[in-house]
């Protein structure tokens, strides 16, 4: 990965979780996406990867909601602060 990309998704970071899909903050859209998510992976307790996991929005959801364990990678060092404040 460049240099140039790795600083575009750093600014990209401050913004990333206003996007709908991104923050899931409207109660509705979490909804849908633990819906989605939760139940392709079987159980509870399970070790999950995050990869490109952003501001952590996903593995967040994926850790509160579905008891798992969720390492998140990006090469994004403002998304990981992000993701690490979440």
């Amino acid at each position: 990965m460049t240099e140039d990309a790795r600083s575009l998704w750093d600014v990209e970071a401050e913004t990333y979780d206003d996007a709908a899909d991104h923050g899931l903050r409207d109660p509705d859209i979490r909804r849908a996406w633990a819906d989605l998510l939760l139940p392709l992976i079987d159980g509870r307790g399970r070790r999950v990867a995050d990869l490109g996991c952003g501001t952590g929005t996903l593995s967040l959801l994926l850790a509160s909601e579905g008891g798992h364990f969720v390492n998140g990678v990006d090469f994004s060092v403002e998304m990981i602060r992000r993701a690490r404040e979440k």
